[in-house]
């Protein structure tokens, strides 16, 4: 009797086999082998990943690590720690937030797009000309909820000496600033450097106008209250030009007609379904 192997099944099976015997194994603990799929891994979460271009103090390092995790990976599994109901909750919670993930995305799938023409970008271009600038400030803030308190602190500005105004800001920020920051850390309401656009737009014009070393005469309203400035310094403001703002502005229009689509699918989903809110 003649046995018939198939040729191309017989090739992969070598090939499995072949890749089998040559993965590198880079430690063992407890007889496991630490190999080159433990080190795929690590490229789902760091981006351009490549263990042959790390130093030998980093290989190290990395390899330490890789043994940690399987040693603590082990005395989990001993402890029968994935019979706990803990890990089970957090198992569920993945699931369904992988679910509500998947979901999303099939639906904004099937969203039609409506066509954008280049008079409508050009048009948003133009009304828009101070999203479309390049400038790197640093600055301070004092926030308050109301107009009156604001404009009192500004009052106290107005009295500083000369030279001692940045002083000043500094300890009224720490005193009545409700910004979290400057709440918990005393920070003086140091914002850091920031670019223009990434800013609240009401915010970001009232701070790049100022000369730096002065504040605001007005408070500035944006949606968390009244905001007093004091600008710190700036660069010299670059204008993005037409054609490299277009896409973002394409993209934009785009993203904002999914979720606007997105919005109606679920509330088509809240119509259907009884919903009772209890405080």
């Amino acid at each position: 009797m003649r046995l018939h192997f198939n040729k191309h099944l017989c090739a992969g099976v070598l090939l499995v086999c072949a890749s089998l015997l040559s993965a590198k194994t880079y430690a063992t603990v407890d007889g496991k082998a630490i190999t080159d799929k433990d080190m795929e891994i690590l490229k789902q979460s760091i981006p351009n990943f490549d263990y042959a271009k790390l130093s030998e103090q980093e290989k190290d390092a990395l390899i330490n690590e890789l043994i940690n995790r399987q040693l603590i990976l082990k005395a989990a599994k001993q402890e029968k720690l994935e019979n706990s109901k803990e890990y089970t909750d957090i198992v569920n919670n993945i699931k369904d937030n992988l679910l509500i993930d998947l979901w999303t995305k099939k639906q904004a799938d099937k969203i039609q797009v409506p066509s954008i023409n280049d008079a409508q970008i050009r048009k948003i271009y133009q009304e828009n000309e101070g999203l479309f600038i390049n400038q790197e400030g640093k600055a301070r803030h004092i926030l308050v909820d109301n107009e009156a308190e604001a404009k009192n602190i500004i009052k106290e500005l107005d009295k500083a000496a000369k030279g001692k105004v940045e002083a000043r800001f500094i300890q009224l920020a720490n005193e009545k600033s409700i910004d979290p920051a400057s709440k918990q850390q005393k920070n003086g309401g140091d914002l850091g450097v920031f670019q223009r656009s990434m800013m609240n737009p009401d915010f970001s014009k009232a701070a790049f106008e100022l000369k730096p070393g002065t504040y605001t005469k007005e408070p500035v309203h944006t949606s968390f209250g009244y905001h007093v400035i004091y600008l710190e310094r700036k660069s010299e403001p670059k204008i993005i030009p037409y054609n490299e703002a277009k896409k973002s502005i394409e993209n934009e229009l785009r993203m904002q007609s999914i979720q606007g689509g997105m919005m109606q699918k679920i509330q088509e989903l809240r119509q259907k379904a009884k919903i009772e809110i209890t405080k």
